[in-house]
This record gives structure tokens, sequence and C-alpha cells, in this order.
């Protein structure tokens, strides 16, 4: 498959400093293992303590089936460092067949269209970004199809321009499930040298009735969807980086922060030095667009990272990071100190 359409089709290909081992290969088979170990101490809470933060462990299967078609397959769980309890809990798991002219096709739970143009701002370390309505009813964005999407079938093809650059198109579908509707959408995203611009629309309707939370429960014919833009620039820690998304979206935050209508936005510029540091900062935001009873006035969550990152390694990278909580409904200011161990 073409490189331009697997860095796009799987968007987690394009993290920073996503790395993989090779563990097996006979030339028609292949097996790889990636992600990370990540350990910080910070006082989101309130109170300093010690929390892993979203480590995780996968493995990737490719097995080329000649005449130019390709399968892929990866399965991702996350993994408990910290504390006894459960472990393992899967955070990925799909199969995807491709050609380098007819695109892949793939089935299961994978990041979604949605996230394909998402991810451009979800790189700080420490205070993840969730501003853009991808981790719905605070989930993994399974449910709603906007995050990790549960049981989904997508399409992504790309189309070379020559000079003028790339277009990519993604297709994805979701079924009846859970009193949620089917849920369908798309991206398109364009790349022309360090530039890359990006729209999707993902959504569907609530049949009969769905539980966003123990709490919050969506009634039949209500809309559950996000539009989203974005634009980035450069490399992720590698000289200068900018990106800016912004999101409309009906009950994503439902069961989080709020039920109906919302808008979000995140920008993020960052600079890579060639000594291995990474100076970054964020500005982000989540607002309803009418007065929600409970508060008696919009909701307003606004927030502004600084950070700074060092790599130890090429697979070993510390960092420091503060968030500056702006809005009305901000928890207090809190730091976070790591150190990620890419696998």
């Amino acid at each position: 498959m073409k490189k331009s359409l697997l860095a796009v089709a799987v968007p987690a290909l394009l993290a920073a400093q996503a790395q993989a081992v090779e563990l097996y290969n006979d030339g028609v088979n292949s097996v790889s293992m990636g992600g990370y170990l990540a350990i910080q101490l910070d006082d989101a809470s309130g109170d300093a303590e010690i929390n892993d933060n979203s480590p995780r462990i996968n493995f990737g299967f490719v097995n080329q089936l000649g005449n130019g078609y390709v399968l892929d397959a990866k399965l991702e769980t996350s993994i408990n460092l910290v504390e006894g309890g459960e472990s393992f809990k899967s955070r990925l798991g799909y199969i995807g067949i491709g050609h380098d002219d007819y695109g892949r096709v793939s089935v299961g739970k994978q990041w979604s269209v949605y996230y394909d143009v998402a991810l451009v701002t979800d790189y700080p370390y420490g205070f993840a970004a969730d501003h853009l309505g991808i981790y719905s009813f605070g989930k993994d964005g399974g449910e709603s199809g906007l995050g990790r999407a549960d049981k989904a079938l997508q399409y992504h093809n790309t189309l070379s321009l020559g000079n003028a650059g790339d277009l990519t198109l993604g297709l994805q579908w979701q079924g009846a499930d859970n009193g949620l509707d089917d849920r369908m959408g798309g991206s398109l995203v364009y790349t022309i040298g360090e530039i890359r611009l990006g729209a999707a629309y993902y959504g569907g309707d609530v049949d009969g009735s769905f539980d966003a939370s123990s709490s919050v429960q969506l009634a039949d014919g209500e809309s559950l969807e996000a539009t989203i833009v974005s634009a980035s620039y450069g490399t992720w820690g590698k000289g200068l980086y900018g990106a800016v998304a912004y999101m409309q979206g009906d009950n994503v935050e439902a069961g989080y922060r709020f039920e109906g209508e919302s808008e979000g936005f995140e920008s993020m510029v960052s600079y890579g030095f060639e000594n291995s540091t990474n100076l970054y900062g964020q500005y982000r935001f989540v607002k309803s667009d009418e007065v929600i009873a409970e508060l008696g006035r919009k909701f307003d969550e606004s927030q502004l990272i600084t950070g700074v990152g060092y790599n130890l390694s090429s697979n070993a990278t510390v960092y420091g990071e503060y968030k500056f909580g702006l809005g009305d409904d901000n928890d207090d200011n809190a730091f976070a100190i790591g150190i990620r161990y890419y696998m």
C-alpha cells in the first residue's frame, strides 16, 4: 500500500515518536510490537500522586497477499502499571485489506475517520487533549465512533495530485447498537509538503434511548454528531510545528460535561531543537451553545498547556507540563512530570 494511505488510514502512525520493533519477517508475513510504558507524578486531582499515563502495548501483523494486495491487522491493549486490579483492556483490534490503486477496507475497533482530522493537536504528554469530542461521554469514543470506534467498517484511499499534493478520502459506518441508530460519515485530508488540511463529519440518531452515562440518557430522535476542520504545518518534535482544530457537535459531551450542542477548539505550537528538546504550548476550550440549566449559564472550560519534552534516547522521553485553568468550569492549575518508554 502507499505510504500516504497507511499514514492516514492508521492515524496512530502519526503520533509523536510512534515506533515498532519488527519481531518476525519471512518476506511474506511480518509481525511487529509497539506502544509505550508511561508513569508520571501529577496533581491533577488536587493532591500529588503517581499515576500511569495511558501505557499500551500493540502487535501489528502484515501479510503480502500478492497482486498488490496487503492484509494488515493490529491488536492493542492498555496496561495497568501502578496499582492492582484489571491489568489489560482492549484499545484497538482490526483487520484491513488494501491495494495500491483500490484503497483499503478495515473492520473492527479502530481510530475513526473523525480522528483522521482531529489528531493534529493530540500531542501533550501529561494532560491529554480532549476538547474536540473525540473521547465522547468521557470514554474512548467507541460508541459515538469519534475516537477509537467500536464495530466500525472503514474505507480509505489516497489520490495523488502530483506536484499539487495528495487527497485522502475516509468513510466509516457503524450499525445500530445499544440504542444508537446507524452512524456514518467521512473525512477528507489534503497534504502538500509540510501543510495538512482536513475536514470530517460523523454522526447519527438515537433510536429508542441511549445511556450516555449512569445518570444521562439521550431520548429517541436526538442526534449524536460532530463536524471538524483542522490545519497543521510541520512535524511534531522536528523544528517548527503548528496546528489548529475546530469542531461543532451535538450531545458528544453528554454524560461527561453537558448535554446539547457544543463547540471545541484546540491550537498547538511546538519547536523541536536538534539537542532533543521540544518546547510546546496549547490553548484549548470546549463550550456549550446554550445555557446549561444546572449552571444557570453556558458551560466554559478553557485551558492553557505549557510543557517541555527531552529525548533521553530514540525511545525514551522525559517531560514536564503545566496546565492553567482559564474558564469557569476548570479544576485548579496542575502539573505533571513523567517519562515515556517507547517499545
